[in-house]
C-alpha cells in the first residue's frame, strides 16, 4: 500500500471514529469532502499513470514538459497541480477533478511538436 492510499484509509478511521464518538456533523462533512477529493485525485492519477503505460505518447511528453520520468509519484503530484487549480464554481470538487481531462494538455504538446 502507497503513502497516497495509507493517507485516505487513516482519514477514513479518522471520519468512522468522529462518527462514533459523535462529533460535529460540520466537521466531519468538512473531512468526508476531503476524502472525497483525495479518492478523486488517487483514482485520476491511477488512471493517468495506467493509461501512460498503453500510449508511450503520455510518458514522452511528461519529459518533454520537464516532469521528470513517469512514476506514480510524477503522475500524482501531475495530477494534484491539475486538480487544485479546478475551480468548483459551486459544484462537487470531487466531481470535477474525476472527470477533468488530464490527458490533453499532454498530448496537445506531443501533438504540437
Amino acid at each position: 500500500m502507497d503513502e497516497y492510499l495509507l493517507e485516505i484509509n487513516d482519514l477514513r478511521r479518522r471520519i468512522a471514529k468522529l462518527k462514533f464518538e459523535r462529533a460535529s456533523v460540520v466537521i466531519i462533512e468538512e473531512l468526508e469532502a476531503q476524502l472525497r477529493i483525495l479518492k478523486a485525485i488517487y483514482e485520476s492519477a491511477s488512471w493517468l499513470f495506467s493509461a501512460g503505460e498503453k500510449d508511450r505518447r503520455l510518458p514522452a511528453s511528461f519529459r518533454e514538459r520537464q516532469l521528470g520520468s513517469w512514476t506514480f509519484d510524477n503522475v500524482y503530484f501531475y495530477v494534484y497541480e491539475q486538480a487544485v487549480a479546478i475551480e468548483p464554481d459551486g459544484h462537487d470538487l470531487a466531481t470535477l477533478i474525476s472527470h477533468h481531462d488530464y490527458t490533453s494538455p499532454l498530448l496537445s504538446t506531443v501533438a504540437a511538436k
